[in-house]
């Protein structure tokens, strides 16, 4: 028992199970999560796809064995430093005793007595009076510099595995020029959107801006698919995107205008009896000699030859229409004018809640201060007697130990 309890507390097992965590961490972050089948059979081949679904890795943070790699971490961490707690608080105590205890191996004149103790006064050495001597610490709070990397891994893999597992997520589309108001009244501008770049290379790219609900912060970035725009609590993901009909209203009596974006089946009509009724955007269409129109319904990247299939609808009468860009259908005072299609682009927007991105942070830097704690606060003590004085540390306190010579070397020669 007591070897099994070993190779879980060990350091081996813990490095092992460190990798692999980071392993699955970089396999989710350059493979897109939670997307449908054929996106992956698209970026991969069929084979490869399969592949990936079948290991998990296409939804690898809710797997089976991510859970268990970052139980059996965590076991691993809390064996390695809560449990040895109490030896850490324990620790400062004991190098105070083995000083006090220790010979004096470093012999020192009465006058030499007294610049060391202004030397280790100037390096805000904490002294103590004894029976056995002058004692002297400094960076006793290093000892607790393990425990707190420990701490601070155990911390950051609870807020990371909470940060990637508990999002808020909202799929959104958003037309170019248009605004998405967020809960929060966080504010998401989509500048610009294109499928192809200018090489006429697949590009599927948005630009946004992104502005907080109070105003007071502001950014704007180009995403893709894998390349986020992180603001704040938020990650905006460019998820899909689609292409969508467009019509200017245009109202003679008081000459208004207005352009309207059509994604779905929508009556548009001022009065609610006359007006026109969308059906659908088709891609293109085939005519033959009669001069009769086959409809083109699928399209892979583009819509070249775009056509409105809509009914116009006078007094009651409907009369099914094919509409081209740039035609006008005049109904009473309204003239509906048919606009090129525009593409826009779908969103995937995810919002972790504050406390747990606050609480990562916070193990960030925590994991700062303890590894400046265990690499450049080394605990030191040293005893100061009449003839001479020790030095202890739980490292190598040789480098100190030339300071102190060249300190009193320095006063000699002054």
């Amino acid at each position: 028992m007591k070897k099994i309890l070993g190779f879980f507390r060990s350091m081996t097992f813990g490095m092992i199970l460190l990798v692999l965590v980071i392993a699955c961490s970089l396999a989710g972050s350059l493979i897109p999560q939670q997307e449908a089948a054929m996106v992956y059979v698209k970026a991969y081949g069929a084979s490869t796809a399969q592949l990936l679904i079948a290991l998990g890795l296409t939804d690898v943070f809710h797997t089976w064995y991510f859970y268990l790699l970052e139980i059996l971490l965590c076991l691993n961490l809390v064996l390695c430093s809560i449990l040895r707690f109490p030896k850490t608080l324990r620790a400062a105590d004991a190098l105070k005793a083995r000083t006090r205890s220790a010979t004096p191996d470093h012999p020192l004149t009465a006058e030499q007595g007294e610049k060391l103790k202004a030397f280790l006064s100037s390096r805000h050495f904490r002294q103590e009076e004894s029976a056995s001597g002058t004692l002297y610490s400094k960076s006793l709070i290093g000892f607790y510099g393990s425990f707190l990397t420990h701490l601070s891994i155990l911390l950051i893999l609870l807020f990371g595995s909470l940060v990637l597992m508990t999002p808020e997520v909202t799929d959104l589309s958003v037309m170019p020029g248009q605004t998405l108001t967020l809960k929060d009244g966080t504010k998401v501008l989509c500048e610009s959107f294109h499928i192809q770049d200018e090489t006429g290379k697949l590009d599927y790219a948005s630009v946004l801006t992104v502005t907080s609900a109070d105003g007071s912060q502001t950014k704007t970035g180009e995403i893709r698919v894998n390349e986020p725009l992180r603001f704040g609590t938020y990650k905006i993901y460019q998820q899909t995107y689609g292409t969508a009909g467009r019509i200017r209203i245009s109202n003679e009596e008081n000459g208004s205008e207005e352009v309207q974006y059509l994604t779905e089946p929508c009556f548009l009509s001022i009065d609610r009896r006359n007006g026109i009724f969308f059906d659908a955007l088709y891609p293109g269409y085939y005519q033959d000699e009669d001069g009769n129109y086959t409809l083109i319904t699928s399209a892979e990247r583009s819509y070249p030859d775009p056509v409105y299939s809509i009914q116009s609808i006078v007094e009651g009468m409907s009369t099914a229409v094919l509409a081209f860009p740039d035609e006008e259908i005049h109904i009473g005072n309204i003239t509906f004018t048919f606009l090129s299609p525009a593409e826009y682009p779908g969103l995937r927007i995810k919002h972790v809640s504050f406390w747990l991105l606050g609480g990562l942070y916070f193990s960030f830097g925590l994991m700062v201060v303890a590894l400046y704690l265990c690499f450049f606060a080394v605990p030191v003590c040293v005893r100061i007697e009449s003839d001479g004085f020790a030095v202890c540390s739980p490292k190598s306190a040789q480098g100190f130990l030339l300071d102190i010579e060249a300190a009193l070397d320095s006063d000699r020669n002054t």
